[in-house]
């Protein structure tokens, strides 16, 4: 394994035990994070982006969900390896996560401060002073206005976009390697999305942090990735780097996606182009490829046989049968 690559995924398979038998939100995901790398993971709400991210973490609820098979390879060491102990002392301390909505995430009974404080002494043994000198500081770096004051603010008294950075100065508290950020601006409006992708990138340049990025937003992609991964019914579909991507998209899917963002439209349409259909079901995905009931260029053998993963130049994969 490369000394760059903090992360590697391999052959992960997700299951989820219902009373109908078992079905598979995540199938035979592949795919790595490097030190200081922007990875953007993109799909439509159901494809499996946000279960893979809790995968990596160990915070699937067991049961339902359980990690039928595959890798998870942190530095060396298989976290699918190591015993709920051991993976708590990661969880925080070398990968942390900011989750899609902080009024959710944050205890609305405690003070800001409070809850980044429990994330630093957890791990790190500090005086009273250091945790709250590291607190105001890490508030400083994401931007809080009157850092010294929002330490004992409550969620509630915050805005979004302010408690979206107090969750960005908690999981930075100790100094991670890897941060995992699932739709980290979906609630915002664009303005505060674009001061917390900023934060992000800023922060990621600044710690050399790996930075997995889950969004369906490729408006959000075009600004800070290095490499977008587009996932489809628990499946990756296509990778490249985000020139590649945005210059020559291949599947159909991709193609899809781009169109229906407002900078993607034709000259002169009066509509944004939007992809027919919806994400199947887990448990009535169609045969073959996934996508062939909404694809433009589905092809008989598209509804007969899965595509496989099919690597390119400059580190490119698609799985279509149009490229096969």
């Amino acid at each position: 394994m490369s000394d760059n690559i903090l992360l590697s995924v391999k052959g992960l398979e997700i299951e989820i035990r219902t009373n109908r038998g078992p079905v598979l939100p995540v199938r035979d995901l592949s795919f790595s994070v490097k030190k200081g790398e922007n990875v953007c993971l993109v799909g439509e709400s159901g494809c499996g982006k946000s279960v893979t991210a809790l995968s990596l973490l160990g915070l699937l609820a067991s049961p339902p969900f359980n990690l039928r098979s595959g890798k998870i390879v942190f530095e060396g060491v298989d976290l699918m390896d190591l015993t709920p102990g051991q993976l708590c002392s990661i969880r925080g301390k070398k990968i942390a996560m900011i989750f899609q909505e902080p009024m959710t995430a944050l205890n609305p009974v405690f003070t800001i401060g409070d809850q980044i404080s429990e994330a630093i002494t957890t791990h790190i043994r500090l005086s009273k002073r250091q945790v709250r000198e590291r607190i105001i500081e890490l508030l400083r770096q994401v931007g809080m206005p009157s850092p010294e004051e929002r330490i004992t603010a409550y969620p509630h008294q915050l805005s979004g976009g302010l408690r979206q950075r107090a969750m960005i100065a908690m999981s930075l508290a100790c100094q991670p390697k890897l941060l995992i950020a699932d739709e980290p601006t979906t609630a915002l409006d664009v303005t505060i999305q674009a001061q917390i992708l900023e934060v992000l990138n800023r922060l990621r340049k600044q710690h050399d942090l790996g930075l997995l990025l889950i969004t369906h937003n490729l408006g959000v992609v075009a600004q800070i990735a290095h490499r977008v991964i587009i996932m489809y019914a628990g499946k990756i579909v296509e990778e490249a780097l985000i020139d590649d991507l945005f210059e020559n998209p291949l599947h159909p899917y991709t193609q899809g996606l781009l169109d229906s963002v407002p900078y993607g439209m034709p000259p002169g349409s009066k509509r944004l182009i939007s992809i027919p259909g919806h994400v199947p079901a887990l448990d009535s995905i169609p045969s073959g490829c996934a996508f062939q009931d909404r694809c433009p260029r589905a092809m008989d053998i598209c509804r007969k046989i899965e595509p496989e993963d099919l690597r390119l130049e400059n580190n490119r994969r698609v799985s279509c049968h149009l490229f096969t």
